[in-house]
C-alpha cells in the first residue's frame, strides 16, 4: 500500500464510523487491557492455517481470518474448524483479483458469493471484509456500506510474505512494542503466522494485551463512544 493511499485512508478512517472503516481501534478509556486484533489473510490453507488454529488455541488467542472463498470452497473443514474455535471469519472476495483489474460490479459479486458458502458452512454471514491488498475505490467502499459490512484495514503490517524463515518473524516480533488498538496483518498461506503468535505467547505478551476479533474491536469502539456520550469528562485520543 502506497503512502499516498495510506494516509488517504487515515484521513478518512477519521471521517467515517469505525463500523465502516477500522484502521485501529481505539486507545483504552477505563482500567481493561490494552486490546490487539490478529487477523489473517488469504486462506485456509491446509497446512499453515491447521498449525495456525493449534497454536492460537494452545494459547488461548481469538482472531480473525479473512479468507478467500475459491480456498474456502476447497477446505471446508478448515473453516469449520476456524468458526467452532471461536475465531471471526472475514470476507476477503473469492478470488483475490487485482484490485484495479476488478470492478465494483466483479468485486461485490464476490464478497456476496463468499458470504453464501461462509453462510452454508457456518451459519454465520461475515460483517467484516477485507479488500484485496487493502485497496478500494468509491463504487467498492460504498458498496459494502450498503450492505452494512465493516471494512477491516490494518496499521502493523510485518510482511511476512516477504519473509525466508521463522527467525526473521521471531526477530520481528521481538522489535515489536505493541499498542493498545493495534490491527495486526499476517496471512496463514505461509509458514510465518504461527511463528509470530507462538513468539507473542512466549514473550507474555497476552498476558498484558488481550487479543480480540474485528468485530469485537468495532464494538468497543461503538461502547467507548456511548461512554463518552454519557461521561463528557472522558475523551478518546
Amino acid at each position: 500500500m502506497s503512502f499516498l493511499r495510506q494516509t488517504a485512508k487515515q484521513i478518512l478512517a477519521t471521517c467515517v464510523p469505525h463500523r465502516r472503516l477500522l484502521l485501529r481501534g481505539p486507545r483504552r478509556v477505563n482500567d481493561q487491557l490494552p486490546r490487539l486484533a490478529l487477523t489473517f489473510d488469504d486462506g485456509p490453507h491446509p497446512v499453515h492455517t491447521l498449525r495456525l488454529l493449534d497454536v492460537l488455541r494452545k494459547a488461548q488467542v481469538s482472531a480473525t481470518f479473512f479468507v478467500v472463498g475459491k480456498e474456502a470452497v476447497r477446505y471446508p473443514d478448515l473453516i469449520r474448524r476456524i468458526a467452532a474455535d471461536g475465531h471471526e471469519l472475514g470476507n476477503h472476495t473469492w478470488s483475490h483479483e487485482e484490485p484495479a483489474q476488478t470492478s465494483g460490479a466483479q468485486f461485490l459479486k464476490e464478497v456476496l458469493h463468499t458470504d453464501e458458502l461462509l453462510r452454508d458452512l457456518t451459519g454465520v454471514i461475515p460483517t467484516a471484509v477485507r479488500p484485496p491488498k487493502g485497496e478500494v475505490n468509491w463504487a467498492k467502499l460504498s458498496g459494502l456500506w450498503r450492505q452494512g459490512k465493516t471494512v477491516a484495514l490494518w496499521n502493523v503490517d510485518p510482511r511476512d510474505y516477504r519473509m525466508s524463515d521463522s527467525l526473521e518473524m521471531t526477530n520481528w516480533v521481538a522489535s515489536y512494542t505493541p499498542s493498545d488498538g493495534d490491527v495486526l496483518l499476517f496471512h496463514d498461506n505461509h509458514p510465518w503466522a504461527a511463528d509470530a503468535v507462538l513468539a507473542m505467547a512466549q514473550s507474555g505478551m497476552f498476558d498484558r494485551y488481550r487479543a480480540v476479533t474485528v468485530s469485537e474491536m468495532v464494538q468497543r469502539v461503538q461502547s467507548n463512544v456511548a461512554n463518552v456520550t454519557h461521561q463528557p469528562v472522558v475523551t478518546i485520543p
